[in-house]
């Protein structure tokens, strides 16, 4: 069915702990694998005594060149991604009353290398890997068969694809998209750059978080800093928020937040376009400060960089409550919890301020984490009271 790909004793062993992803050096005969196998080849996987593991994909150009897709001796066919789909589906409809979730992330989905996010009748796929892109054709046709949206969008633009050889591109393959997407979530509208904005166009991996925000909003001055869209923002001033300032240096992305203001009628969110790090000073009688900064730690070489700007961050955000909360954010995997929590705190204690942990959170339900994959535990908030 599929060309032999022979593991190493190392290779099985990760392989039978559950490990998504084989490196090179766990592969019998790489060389000749290489040789002989095209990027993104489909593989049997087997032991070292040629015994059958599972299904999974090869390109030899990345580390990782392993990628382990079922145990299953089966065909990777529509059938399969139907199945796949279906049980990741169900999953969501447990938890989301909208049409509005991240139904397939990644190796926490056991599909590396797949990220489909449903927006309400339109679906943006993110293809990371050439195993992926090589099997697009099918995917799309099982996301149609599965939940029959309106459109279908490749959103192929992620930093990650150059390392697969793979080039950058946005397509939408069905339908016709409305750039930005209005769409509605706990009764906000919210407008989704699906085309011309980051990621899939809105982070859904936040939504816990936005509705703990609002729990602590309500009559209270807000910062949304590095807000995007405004996501946090709008969950404060629905809570009802005396005012929210929405800071950001994107004016595309400010844009945006005042058409999301209008559409939902808040009174009350002033924009603030501007570097985070430079202006959050000037907000010095904040009652609630929200800061979801990207990814400064992006590799393990940047750790110490990134731990220094993480560090200035919440030192100013910290500096601009004098009693009050602030929600420290960090999507980056190679920064834990417990790192995060001690660098908010410190950061306040630092000026003399009293620090309560309220809340500590992880993911959300349709990002679930792979323990065997680092990188999918990557988003983590901590919210401080300062008294």
């Amino acid at each position: 069915m599929y060309p032999k790909l022979k593991l190493s004793k190392k290779g099985a062993y990760l392989f039978l702990k559950g490990g998504l992803w084989i490196p090179r050096d766990c592969i019998l005969e790489f060389s000749k694998a290489k040789a002989e196998l095209e990027p993104g080849s489909l593989v049997k996987i087997l032991s070292p005594e040629s015994h059958f593991l599972g299904i999974g994909y090869f390109n030899p150009e990345v580390y990782y060149c392993l990628k382990v897709l079922t145990k299953e001796d089966v065909l990777i066919d529509k059938k399969f991604f139907v199945e796949r789909f279906k049980r990741c589906l169900e999953l969501r409809k447990e938890f989301y009353k909208e049409r509005v979730f991240r139904l397939v992330f990644a190796e926490g989905d056991y599909l590396p290398g797949l990220i489909v996010d449903v927006f309400e009748s339109v679906v943006v796929i993110q293809s990371h890997t050439k195993g992926i892109e090589n099997l697009l054709r099918v995917i799309i046709e099982a996301i149609e068969e599965v939940l029959n949206p309106n459109a279908v969008v490749l959103k192929n633009d992620h930093s990650k694809r150059s390392e697969e050889g793979l080039k950058s591109y946005v397509k939408v393959v069905k339908g016709e998209v409305k750039d930005p997407l209005c769409i509605e979530i706990d009764e906000i509208k919210f407008l989704v750059p699906i085309l011309s904005g980051q990621k899939t166009g809105f982070f859904l991996d936040q939504r816990e978080n936005r509705r703990f925000v609002a729990r602590f909003s309500k009559d209270k001055v807000v910062i949304d800093a590095f807000c995007y869209t405004g996501g946090f923002g709008f969950y404060a001033l629905k809570a009802g928020a005396k005012r929210v300032f929405f800071l950001d240096r994107s004016s595309f992305a400010l844009e945006l937040v005042e058409e999301g203001l209008k559409l939902n009628r808040f009174s009350g969110g002033i924009v603030v376009e501007g570097d985070v790090f430079n202006n959050l000073r000037q907000f010095t009688r904040s009652d609630l400060v929200v800061v979801d900064p990207p990814a400064f730690i992006k590799t393990k070489k940047a750790f110490k960089e990134g731990i220094k700007k993480y560090k200035r961050l919440y030192q100013i955000a910290t500096s601009v409550v004098e009693k009050g909360c602030v929600l420290g954010c960090s999507c980056s995997s190679f920064l834990s919890l417990e790192t995060l929590k001690d660098i908010v705190s410190t950061s306040a204690l630092s000026q003399g301020k009293n620090v309560s942990v309220i809340y500590q959170f992880k993911h959300p339900l349709d990002h679930p984490i792979n323990t065997w994959v680092p990188e999918t535990e990557y988003l983590k908030a901590v919210m401080v009271y300062l008294f």
